[in-house]
């Protein structure tokens, strides 16, 4: 049988998109971006309750390859050194050579909020969350300790700046000078952080409960409706994702998270003229992102437009050979 070229290309398409498809639900779930770079500890931002501060100093380096290294003085004068790897998968991770706990697991929610636990003997001993400032200078580390009886013993607030980053410019001022200084970013709600625990558990359920009342709150819009469409996603409603990545993406529309989930939301329901939308916001903020190149090409050659879609296709095998057709 011989097929019109623009048919062929789009069967062609259409057994490539199946394959492809099969992998896009985890992405749009756990999509990422690595963190990278040396931050260094901030005291006179950062509060321990019960006191005094665990640490005196405190660098923390994140090598592209997913390892993180603290290196330091703790608050007993005791040499600090650790490295492990960071895996966003939401999975508990073994951890050698720390007393303090033998596993973590990260769970990656946007470019710039993952949270994390540390557990000893399959115990909880710290919850927290990791906010990164939205220029890219400040990491604000916000963790909730707990006794082996799961007793909660205290909190932290552990903000960490680039070198060279001024200090003067994460800590407020001791008067009040117009224009105050933007602050790191605030530390999850009760709600939002038992809602991340949720989804760690795969509990989406009881994850859309809390964030559809964090929501109501009003709290940060942008994180909970996104995080809310990642519960959706994992249950399979993707309607219902697609709405509230909608919705985030109306609070923020430059967000390139937020719109490579609903891009990629769209493609699985097969809704390409707004694949593209997305995918040309998630590519001008990174060009590298295969999965972003491979989205709109297909899309472009489901809407007959070859000439687009091909160079597209072949920027994602490119940039990633598990894209290649």
């Amino acid at each position: 049988m011989n097929l019109p070229r623009s048919a062929f290309v789009r069967h062609a398409a259409i057994a490539i998109l199946a394959a492809f498809a099969a992998l896009l639900p985890q992405i749009v779930i756990a999509q990422s971006v690595p963190l990278t770079g040396t931050f260094n500890f901030v005291p006179g931002r950062s509060n321990f309750t019960p006191g005094p501060a665990r640490y005196k100093s405190l660098t923390m380096t994140f090598s592209a390859s997913g390892d993180m290294t603290l290196e330091g003085v703790d608050a007993r004068d005791k040499p600090v050194k650790m490295t492990y790897t960071v895996v966003a998968d939401g999975k508990p991770h073994a951890v050698a050579g720390v007393d303090a706990f033998d596993t973590v697991s990260w769970s990656r929610f946007s470019d710039s909020i993952t949270t994390y636990a540390y557990l000893k003997r399959k115990s909880n001993v710290v919850l927290g969350s990791r906010s990164l400032s939205a220029d890219g200078n400040v990491l604000t580390f916000s963790e909730k300790t707990f006794d082996e009886k799961g007793k909660q013993t205290g909190t932290a607030v552990m903000v960490f700046a680039k070198p060279g980053f001024e200090v003067a410019t994460v800590t407020p001022p001791r008067v009040v000078p117009p224009p105050a200084p933007v602050a790191p970013q605030s530390a999850l709600t009760p709600d939002e952080m038992a809602a991340a625990t949720a989804l760690e558990k795969d509990d989406t359920d009881g994850a859309i409960t809390l964030l559809s009342r964090a929501i109501d709150k009003k709290s940060n819009p942008l994180y909970d409706f996104v995080m809310r469409g990642v519960a959706y996603a994992k249950k399979g409603q993707q309607e219902q994702a697609l709405a509230d990545f909608d919705s985030a993406v109306k609070t923020k529309p430059d967000d390139a998270d937020a719109r490579f989930r609903r891009g990629g939301t769209r493609f699985q329901l097969k809704q390409y003229e707004g694949v593209i939308e997305d995918m040309n916001v998630v590519i001008q903020a990174d060009e590298k992102n295969g999965p972003a190149y491979r989205m709109r090409g297909f899309s472009y050659n489901m809407l007959d437009q070859h000439a687009k879609g091909d160079p597209d296709n072949e920027k994602a095998c490119e940039l990633n050979k598990d894209l290649c057709p």
